[in-house]
């Protein structure tokens, strides 16, 4: 006599019925396989449908046959911040920051003015598995607080608290103020140092020395001077650096072209032209998208991007790729900071639990008591959310280290004489290549035809 079989998945989110089959005529009643099922125990998503239809239809159905189906839990969405200061809106997500390519699109805001609004995140719809047992559902990420300086949050709105420029760095957005010179630099303006952005409306010669606690935008040509920001730096012309320049950004460093300089950038360095005889590090990438890189060192955290590198003169040059040292000082600082959160939550417990061990005793608390242990649940509540955005940050960039691949392009030429560097592997360029993308595979740095599609 022939036999059913339910096939139940891990999950227990589907059921498939199999026939084991033997000489004799299929005779399957609908009771039959409703039996199975309550033996089982499933008892949600059964496709009462499917099942009346293989009855009637047995020797001509295909084994095995989905007959009951759960409900997958479902994630909803993320929070996000929405910027509502620009022509064309942006959405930053949990780990964006908005790359201004063009200086003159910085924005500018009045105090009181609406800078950006914080859509939470949604909690996910739950799930049922076929045993009707529910599926808890993973709720959206938690945008990570981004209230900076000068900006005031009311009821998810972000508000401006000064007239000032907008400054976005790592997971924070302010408004700082703007000292502009409208000019180049010179003996009149001296150095400058200020809190906030630095707008320069003329060119930056040798030997002056550029600080600000946000970006620094400059209309002009940077010579072999000092520039260090806390935010972005945006230079319209380039650099000529006469080797003495040092160029400093917590973000990006975008400029036409750099000749003869030492960059060091947070996050991107980007020209329009060339890369001439000079050192870059960029925590991640290097472009240089319509030129050259020639001579000097590269060194990127996840791409290198030119048109050519190297030149027909077998000029040295060397590039360097690791996303280990990029990612190495971040995860410290996290983990440094959810060990002294845990700590203090640690402290706060124990107050916490003082107190009411005394309050079960006496069954009464002084007032300074009753006020400490207000504060301390207030304390407690802000520990733990800070504790869990820590955490979540740490678990997403050792998730991004893992997933995010390197790479070097080159989209016209590779010459010889051209250094590769993939950590502790290396690759010394000795024939021309055209149109590549260079890659470690199995431990070897690869070299294979790039194509833009």
């Amino acid at each position: 006599m022939s036999e059913l079989e339910l096939l139940v998945s891990k999950d227990k989110l589907t059921v498939h019925v199999n026939v084991i089959r033997d000489s004799t005529p299929l005779q399957i009643e609908e009771s039959d396989v409703y039996s199975l099922l309550s033996k089982h125990g499933i008892s949600f998503g059964i496709k009462r449908d499917v099942i009346s239809n293989m009855i009637s239809n047995m020797n001509d159905m295909f084994f095995p046959l989905l007959i009951a189906e759960g409900e997958a839990p479902k994630k909803d969405e993320d929070g996000f911040l929405k910027l509502e200061i620009v022509e064309n809106k942006h959405d930053i997500q949990t780990n964006e920051v908005l790359n201004f390519r063009n200086v003159r699109q910085i924005p500018s805001v009045r105090a009181g003015q609406l800078v950006a609004t914080i859509y939470p995140s949604k909690p996910g719809i739950p799930g049922r598995n076929v045993l009707g047992h529910p599926i808890a559902a993973a709720n959206g990420k938690p945008n990570p607080p981004m209230v900076g300086k000068n900006i005031v949050e009311t009821n998810g709105k972000l508000y401006a608290s000064i007239d000032g420029q907008i400054s976005l760095t790592d997971k924070k957005i302010n408004v700082l103020p703007v000292f502009e010179v409208d000019g180049d630099l010179n003996l009149k303006t001296g150095n400058i140092d200020f809190v906030g952005n630095v707008t320069i409306r003329g060119d930056v010669p040798s030997d002056y020395v550029v600080k600000a606690g946000g970006d620094i935008s400059i209309y002009g040509i940077v010579e072999g001077a000092q520039l260090e920001a806390g935010g972005s730096i945006f230079i319209s012309g380039g650099i000529v650096g006469f080797a003495k320049a040092s160029i400093r950004a917590q973000g990006d460093i975008i400029a036409a072209y750099l000749n003869q300089c030492q960059v060091y950038a947070g996050k991107n360095i980007e020209t329009t032209g060339s890369i001439l005889h000079s050192v870059c590090f960029a925590k991640e990438n290097v472009h240089a998208i319509t030129g050259s890189i020639i001579g000097g060192l590269i060194s990127a955290g996840n791409h290198v991007a030119a048109k050519d590198i190297g030149n027909a003169l077998h000029t040295k040059t060397e590039i360097q790729i690791g996303a280990t040292e990029r990612y190495s000082e971040e995860e410290k600082r996290i983990r440094t900071e959810i060990d002294v959160t845990k700590a203090q939550l640690q402290k706060v417990l124990l107050i916490l639990q003082k107190l009411s061990e005394k309050y079960k005793r006496t069954s009464n608390l002084t007032e300074d008591e009753v006020l400490l242990l207000k504060r301390d649940k207030l304390t407690q509540t802000e520990l733990t959310k800070k504790l869990a955005l820590l955490e979540l940050e740490f678990v997403e960039l050792s998730s991004k280290q893992k997933k995010e691949s390197t790479y070097i392009i080159a989209a016209g030429n590779l010459y010889p004489n051209v250094y590769i560097q993939f950590g502790k592997y290396k690759r010394i360029i000795n024939q021309l290549f055209h149109h590549v993308k260079a890659q470690l595979v199995n431990k070897e740095i690869s070299i294979d035809i790039y194509s833009e599609k």
